[in-house]
């Protein structure tokens, strides 16, 4: 885990991967580019990483729990 990925954790007082699966999942699906700007809004600017870099943090792992 990056540092990065520690400090969106610690600002959002859950887990990154958390955080992205729950709008990966969620209906209507929220958009890879949708969750980074709201990661940025949601920590209030601390936290901003390109839809590309959570894609290719996270996209396994959500399409792991959709899978099961």
């Amino acid at each position: 885990m990056s540092p990065l990925q520690e400090l969106a954790g610690l600002l959002l007082d859950r887990p990154l991967a958390e955080y992205v699966a729950e709008k990966r999942t969620a209906r209507p699906r929220w958009p890879w580019r949708l969750i980074a700007e709201q990661l940025a809004t949601d920590t209030d600017g601390k936290v901003a990483v390109s839809h590309e870099a959570l894609r290719s943090w996270y996209a396994d792992d959500v399409a792991e729990q959709v899978a099961s």
